[in-house]
């Protein structure tokens, strides 16, 4: 179907590219085996084949073998970030097992010209699959061979996730290169801070926070690395002032996405445009949206519509200066929509930011569990700042923008190579909102018990979950005295082991079971802390 995937895999076998110091091309090699493995589940020409939760030799060998039966591999970070777009699909697993494409499912259509399947980095949304064609392949790969000045005799580490984009165009950049690559991942930093200090390693990629752990490590031997770079994230002066002090060299800088492959690099910033790319907007000396036009055809994600592109709008804001440098300065969110309306988000996350406290914040929609026609917007606030002061900050712009629910956390959760890790924000409010309903029950159940106790009308504890005018009726209208919902708040208290705040007793908007569930969920977060998701 396509001559561009073996094509890249002629490539690589005629450089005579190494893995672990064994040429790939050996008989009885893991490739091999893995081709046979792909041969014997009758896998056809177009195919996609799922890498699932492969790391480093295997990874690079499956790929390989993918392209080898003209198939499309599709990278997965692990088994648990799997994806339904191809349910029916082959799979390479971690074990090495091959698993044949199940009867029933499609081949998909309009991938004749596509390399490989990439899981974009979903910080600004769910992740979705990119496609990357052959000639961007090669022009990713000629953009990290002409910046680290790669040659045959290098021994490249990619010690970063392969199954990241990054991580992955590094390493067949050292491949088409005709490098021996060394891609262990990562476990203890010391351990490759050795590497490079004892010669075993001539060049190194990392990331940011990795090149943070490999600078606290002690000197183990005198070679230097003759080129090191960071990418999947910004370099801080401080960072690469530490790099140089402790490696002898600094960091050289990388910039790209899921979507093209990297395509700046440089001693600064971002760095500068490599050969195939150009940039658009915005022009020298200004501020705005970094647009780019590259050589190679942006084919864009699975099921979309239209022909490949050449123009690319990254959604980062940069700063263009007159030296040609590129320097990063925030990332632009596009608008949310909450329950079919798009939203002001941008307000939330301005007023929210302005609070004393707050280092970062995080604004995404999800649909409720149980009645996912309706949505809730979320905000996850990093730092140490009083939740008081962020309802406080928030109730000035409601008429702007609705109060999006709160989660506080010591630090905001990240992907492996630094990115905003929007799949660990949903697991921890999906998490949040199972202990909400667990609050609002145990209050739910106490009022029961109360009003069966003084013979009055009770509705069952499960009516409240569904029956919003229940949940939001005011205690006083269930019949009870002052003196009843103050009994019912210290067996609650008892309960939790933790005080009620006096105006939920008293307001009667908050004198319901919506409002002390909300009380009872403050509560034990005050005496938990921040979360950590």
């Amino acid at each position: 179907m396509s001559a561009n995937r073996r094509a890249l895999l002629a490539r690589v076998l005629a450089q005579g590219a190494r893995i672990d110091g064994e040429p790939v091309d050996v008989p009885g090699s893991l490739f091999h085996t893995l081709t046979h493995r792909l041969s014997r589940a009758q896998v056809k020409a177009g195919d996609v084949v799922v890498l699932s939760g492969l790391q480093g030799r295997e990874l690079l060998l499956a790929n390989l073998a993918a392209w080898q039966m003209d198939t499309v591999p599709m990278v997965l970070p692990s088994t648990s970030a799997d994806t339904d777009a191809f349910p029916n699909a082959c799979r390479i697993t971690c074990d090495l097992d091959v698993t044949p494409r199940r009867e029933g499912g499609d081949v998909p259509v309009g991938l004749d010209d596509t390399a490989v399947l990439h899981l974009s980095s979903g910080s600004t949304d769910r992740p979705k699959i990119a496609r990357r064609s052959a000639a961007s392949v090669i022009l990713d790969a000629e953009g990290y061979r002409a910046g680290l000045a790669l040659v045959p005799d290098d021994r490249v580490a990619v010690p970063v996730p392969l199954t990241h984009s990054f991580g992955w165009g590094v390493a067949f950049a050292a491949l088409l290169s005709g490098c021996d690559i060394d891609p262990v991942p990562l476990i203890r930093a010391g351990t490759v801070a050795r590497k490079a200090d004892q010669g075993a390693v001539s060049v190194l990629a990392l990331t940011a926070p990795l090149a943070r752990l490999l600078v606290r490590t002690p000197r183990q031997g005198e070679a230097v690395l003759r080129a090191a770079m960071a990418g999947a994230g910004s370099v801080s002066d401080e960072l690469n002032a530490a790099f140089q002090t402790r490696f002898g060299l600094p960091l050289l800088r990388g910039y790209g996405c899921s979507e093209t492959g990297g395509t700046l690099f440089g001693e600064s910033g971002l760095g500068r445009p490599v050969h195939g790319v150009e940039i658009l907007s915005p022009p020298p000396g200004h501020q705005g949206e970094l647009v780019l036009r590259l050589a190679a055809p942006i084919e864009g994600y699975l099921g979309g519509l239209g022909e490949p592109v050449h123009e690319w709008r990254t959604g980062d804001l940069v700063q263009h200066n007159g030296d040609g440098d590129l320097q990063f300065v925030e990332r632009i969110r596009g608008p949310l929509r909450l329950n079919g309306r798009f939203i002001r988000a941008d307000i939330a996350e301005q007023a929210l930011r302005s609070v004393p406290g707050v280092t970062d914040v995080f604004l995404f929609v999800l649909p409720r569990s149980t009645t996912p026609e309706t949505e809730d917007l979320y905000a996850v606030v990093e730092g140490n700042a009083k939740r008081d002061a962020l309802l406080a900050a928030l109730a000035d712009h409601r008429s702007q923008v609705p109060s999006p629910r709160l989660m506080m956390v010591d630090t905001l959760p990240r992907t492996a190579v630094g990115k905003p890790d929007r799949r660990a924000m949903e697991a921890a409010v999906q998490q949040e909102a199972s202990l909400r309903a667990e609050c609002d029950a145990l209050v739910s159940h106490r009022l029961v018990q109360t009003l069966t106790a003084l013979g009055l009308d009770a509705p069952d504890p499960q009516d409240f979950t569904g029956d919003s005018e229940l949940r939001t009726r005011d205690l006083a209208l269930f019949g009870l005295s002052s003196l009843d919902w103050i009994a019912l708040a210290t067996a609650i208290e008892q309960e939790i082991g933790a005080e009620i705040p006096d105006g939920t007793l008293v307001t009667p908007e908050q004198r319901c079971v919506a409002g002390w569930g909300e009380a009872v969920f403050a509560a034990r977060a005050t005496a938990a802390g921040p979360q950590r998701p």
